[in-house]
């Protein structure tokens, strides 16, 4: 009987830090512009639901893009509110995603932002390194490679995976 606990113990602590590890930053920490961007989508989830509680580093990740031990910032309006809220922080087709590169010890540039009708970020939880997102976004657009002859909709999508290589974001579609 003791066995299955060591292992459901080992399962939790395999999980479990990484993720803490990944919060060495705490919210006061934050860049202020990430700061203000979380508290103004947190501020409008509080409108439509004036109940809702939150976690300061709900919906925020810490981890790093290419290698280089730099405390990128990942930041999912999704997240930040605990479920995706028409009209508070995501529309009524997705969310937005923002991403803040740590450029030199405590200096951050957004590098990222995206209304993504669905994601899915993979990450290596040893090292809390971006390996690809997957993500859904509107089908006319440019990335999408859309057919000049035919009209989307804005409930259209399509999926692409989208990787950070030498400094810069590859979107390729997935067909």
């Amino acid at each position: 009987m003791w066995l299955p606990n060591i292992i459901a113990m080992a399962v939790f602590l395999f999980w479990i830090n990484p993720l803490t590890a990944q919060s060495a930053l705490e919210f006061r920490q934050l860049p202020k512009g990430v700061r203000d961007l979380v508290t103004e989508v947190r501020k409008s989830c509080k409108e439509l639901d004036p109940d809702r509680k939150f976690d300061d580093m709900q919906g925020i990740l810490i981890l790093n893009l290419n290698g280089d031990s730099a405390k990128d910032i990942v930041i999912d309006n999704e997240g930040l509110c605990g479920a995706q809220m028409a009209g508070g922080n995501c529309s009524n087709r997705g969310c937005d995603l923002t991403i803040f590169k740590e450029t030199s010890r405590g200096q951050w540039r957004k590098i990222f932002e995206d209304h993504l009708h669905s994601k899915y970020l993979a990450i290596d939880l040893e090292t809390m390194r971006l390996q690809l997102m997957v993500v859904s976004i509107y089908a006319g657009d440019p990335r999408c490679h859309p057919d000049p002859k035919k009209e989307y909709t804005s409930g259209k999508s399509c999926n692409l995976i989208v990787t950070y290589r030498n400094n810069n974001w590859n979107w390729q579609r997935i067909r």
